[in-house]
């Protein structure tokens, strides 16, 4: 096969399957900068392996230095648990759209990458749910959007000294979020996790700047700083004539949050394939409820390489620590470790796998009182920490099986271990799809995801944090103890028309 044509059947399926499915339920909550700001594999690469790192240009459209490469796509879904409970699940069938636009500019000194995905899932007829067991509940419509819109730019003045500035807005409900993936578009950004079994979409609006400068060819100096707003919907609710004795209003804003964050990397060549690094950053974050603010830092070292025979990534391990601002509840250490990983056995074949352990959120969701007011921590101290460890593992395989068939398929499995050890949730995730590129720019693809969460909260239930005291008492005397999460298969088709 033809590396164009390899360009054009790799293209259709990473334009098809850049937006993924909905995915098991994660709140995002950023930690310091990430070690591993892994981008597109260099040119050198590129020519050794015969991969590419993006579209092929026979597929955009050309105007005024720009290359745009807009794709839409239009099927139909089937979701078994739209509203995702534990019980009493209902189906549903809807339309999907995913329309998505990536454009580039690229003139030597200057590179912009600018790109707009979306995933709407319309379900007719299906609007917010109610149910009163084990307690009143509204459960969200499940007509809902995910994506991502953003840029990055990049300005390299001299050969050893680049800037980079970058803008972004992802809205996702997944383990994956919409940035997995060597065919996905736009900047790669990111995010420590805070996994919950029940469902939530998060919104996350992200600003980072960089300056990185070379020495002796061996040597280079990278600063970062940023931030991150994020903000949560779409998640169980009470009612009206209930909230005053609920909580699960409250627990909704607790971790709405804003998050300052900087570092500095220093490393050099060790081998002309090998580099090592170590990288130290601190965070401030600020959340609606003032008394969760922490601060912290992360001190990590590792080993990068753009290519070692059919290999590229990174690995990196460390420190990490968050201490309330406001000594509420004490320091939260743990180690910090990840990878991420790009191995290319065939120019047909790309294999993508990362994991990732952070600090997360500060402290789990406030405890309520039987009338939905927060207990403070010096009542309870061993309901709150000054974090929650996220342990993220994800991996992914694509497949060009030919001129015309594709083939993906993935998995991934999150963790959140809370202050009080009886308190994990976890969530996982597989999925795989196949697209059919049957007539020029028109493929068809079939994709199936099962996602599975689990909570072992013996207070809570659909994955809150929010102890037994949100309950109506009967309802908690009878749940308390039982672990709770869900179950969800998705299917959907469609065709993917790219210009």
């Amino acid at each position: 096969m033809k590396l164009s044509q390899l360009n054009i059947c790799t293209g259709a399926l990473f334009s098809t399957v850049g937006v993924l499915l909905v995915m098991p339920t994660v709140a995002a909550e950023d930690a310091a900068a990430p070690a591993a700001t892994f981008g597109a594999p260099s040119a050198a690469t590129q020519a050794a392996l015969g991969v590419s790192a993006g579209p092929s240009p026979a597929q955009g459209v050309a105007m005024a230095g720009w290359m745009f490469y807009p794709s839409f796509m239009a099927g139909a879904v089937f979701n078994d648990n739209i509203y995702q409970r534990p019980f009493d699940r209902v189906a549903g069938v809807g339309v999907r759209l995913r329309p998505a636009l990536d454009a580039r500019l690229d003139n030597g000194i200057h590179k912009t990458n600018a790109y707009l995905m979306a995933d709407v899932q319309i379900y007719p007829g299906l609007g917010e749910s109610y149910r009163f067991l084990p307690r009143p509940l509204v459960d969200a419509r499940p007509t809902n959007v995910t994506g991502r819109a953003g840029f990055a730019h990049n300005w390299e003045p001299m050969a050893d000294l680049s800037f980079q500035v970058m803008a972004d807005y992802t809205r996702q409900n997944g383990v994956f979020g919409s940035n997995f993936g060597v065919g996905s578009g736009g900047a790669n950004l990111l995010s420590a996790n805070t996994i919950s079994a029940a469902q939530q979409y998060t919104n996350q609006y992200s600003a980072y700047v960089s300056v990185e400068k070379k020495f002796a060819g061996r040597w280079f100096l990278r600063g970062t700083t940023g931030a991150q707003y994020i903000t949560y919907d779409s998640r169980p609710s009470d009612p009206w004539w209930y909230a005053p004795f609920g909580g699960a209003n409250f627990a909704n804003r607790s971790l709405n949050g804003l998050n300052y964050t900087g570092s500095i990397r220093g490393g050099m060549w060790v081998t002309p394939q090998l580099y090592a690094f170590v990288e130290p950053g601190a965070d401030l974050r600020f959340y609606q409820n003032y008394w969760a603010d922490t601060n912290g830092y992360r001190v990590v070292g590792g080993l990068g390489s753009d290519m070692i025979s059919l290999f590229r990534g990174e690995i990196y391990g460390g420190y990490q620590s968050q201490t309330s601002a406001r000594g509420y509840f004490g320091t939260t250490s743990r180690p910090a470790f990840g990878a991420r990983i790009f191995y290319y056995p065939t120019p047909y074949i790309t294999l993508t796998a990362s994991v990732d352990q952070t600090l997360s959120s500060a402290a789990q969701q406030p405890t309520a009182t039987g009338f939905g007011v927060p207990l403070s921590t010096a009542a309870l101290p061993w309901t709150s920490a000054a974090a929650s460890k996220t342990l993220q593992a994800r991996v992914q395989g694509d497949y060009a099986l030919s001129q015309y068939w594709s083939a993906y398929v993935r998995g991934g499995y999150g963790e959140t271990q809370f202050s009080n050890p009886w308190n994990k949730q976890n969530a996982w995730t597989t999925g795989v799809g196949l697209n059919y590129n049957f007539w020029r720019n028109i493929s068809a693809t079939i994709e199936y995801q099962f996602s599975r969460t689990f909570s072992t909260n013996p207070w809570g239930f659909f994955g809150w944090n929010t102890p037994i005291f949100a309950y109506s008492w009967p309802a908690a005397m009878l749940l308390a103890g039982k672990p709770s999460g869900f179950a969800q298969n998705i299917v959907s088709a469609g065709l993917t028309y790219r210009y």
